[in-house]
């Protein structure tokens, strides 16, 4: 019975660190489809190449912003249940500056992992997740060298904030007089990790391109509380071990095509190192001592395709459109309504007018989220996923 009480009061499991989002990006590579590790000619190459940067010829500047705004509902026998319709703004921001004949500098700031799921209390599901909300936030500074005509490399710092919360009902339990609990953890914690990056044009009108990043280890620290006092339940202290998965990204364009950038990427994603989800209680709930509560994840790696083109009306304007597919890493077995996604497909389209020193961006993404279902670890819901998101970008470029 202890047992029992320690699984089912466990806050909702923070699947969503290991969801790597689309709104970290400029306007421009949002209508690309992110498929810009081998273009490197605006001030967003700060996150997307810094290598780039040593190739580039004049300082710029650019801030910019993402809407996001998902939807899903658990469509089961009888029943159709919505997760909260919200909008989530996502600021980022890049710099890069060029210096001498060989020397670049640059940095970026953005949100490239994260996720917000919030469904209303009273649906079946709120034991496993009424709300969970994950943000991580990356400083990436960077310097990046030429090494000749047509080669460039960087290396750069990843500083990462992490910020969590989650909260869910703990289901009653009568023979110990446990009614209406529910629980919140908040916790944060900040970190460290790499990037490395090339830039080749072996060819006219060709680049290759290819960045890594590491993983980032945390060790996210917070309090679990509870809405009610109860002996069984006491605040605590928890502290859960979490990484965020390193990854590669091999990208190639060309402008081969008069007025046309066609770009194409292949991201790969180590998730599988993503085995279990192991919190660590002062007092664990239902036995009040020092304990682990431990889940399987059994996360796989996985890979997405990014294929991007732009087209040149004239000295003003630009016109962008992609396709991404992001495969899902999650193991079918141990989805939950914290993060109940599966693979995706984006479609985007763009637009950038430039005056003078001044660009300004524009994108708007479709998200498809293939259908998935509740799994084994979930048996109170049953039914089908069904999701989809807009996501609206807005950039502004200044070059010195």
């Amino acid at each position: 019975m202890v047992f029992l009480l320690v699984a089912v009061s466990v806050p909702g499991r923070l699947q969503a660190a290991g969801f790597q989002l689309f709104n970290e990006m400029s306007a421009r590579g949002t209508g690309m489809g992110g498929a810009m590790t081998a273009v490197g000619d605006r001030a967003d190459t700060a996150w997307f190449n810094p290598a780039a940067v040593a190739l580039m010829d004049e300082p710029m500047i650019q801030a910019g912003i993402a809407v996001v705004v998902p939807s899903m509902k658990l469509d089961g026998p009888g029943y159709s249940y919505d997760m909260k319709n919200m909008a989530y703004p996502v600021p980022n921001f890049y710099a890069t500056i060029p210096y001498g004949d060989r020397l670049g500098f640059s940095l970026a700031i953005n949100v490239p992992y994260g996720l917000t799921t919030e469904w209303d209390w009273g649906w079946p599901g709120e034991v496993y997740a009424k709300k969970t909300d994950l943000r991580c936030t990356f400083l990436t500074p960077s310097v990046s060298v030429k090494l000749n005509s047509w080669l460039a490399l960087g290396i750069g710092a990843q500083i990462s904030r992490a910020d969590a919360e989650m909260n869910k009902a703990i289901p009653d339990i009568p023979a110990y007089g446990a009614y209406g609990l529910r629980t919140t953890i908040k916790g944060d914690d900040t970190s460290k990790g790499y990037v490395l990056s090339l830039l080749a044009t072996p060819f006219k009108d060709w680049r290759l391109g290819a960045v890594f990043r590491s993983h980032v280890k945390f060790h996210v620290d917070g309090d679990a509380t509870y809405n009610k006092a109860h002996f069984l339940f006491q605040p605590s202290a928890v502290n859960l071990p979490l990484a965020l998965p390193a990854s590669l990204s091999l990208g190639v364009s060309t402008t081969a095509v008069k007025g046309w950038l066609f770009s194409f990427d292949y991201l790969w994603t180590w998730w599988s190192y993503y085995r279990s989800l192991d919190f660590y209680y002062d007092k664990t709930p239902g036995l009040g001592t020092p304990g682990l509560v431990s889940y399987r994840k059994e996360w796989d790696d996985c890979y997405a395709l990014r294929f991007g083109a732009e087209y040149t009306l004239d000295d003003n304007w630009r016109i962008r459109g992609s396709y991404v597919l992001d495969q899902s890493p999650i193991d079918d077995r141990y989805r939950d309504p914290s993060l109940p996604t599966n693979t995706r497909h984006l479609f985007s389209m763009g637009a950038g007018y430039s005056f003078r020193d001044l660009e300004v961006d524009l994108a708007y993404t479709y998200l498809k989220m293939e259908d998935s279902s509740p799994s084994q670890a979930t048996p109170l819901l049953s039914g089908t996923y069904e999701g989809n998101a807009h996501i609206f970008n807005l950039s502004a470029s200044w070059t010195f």
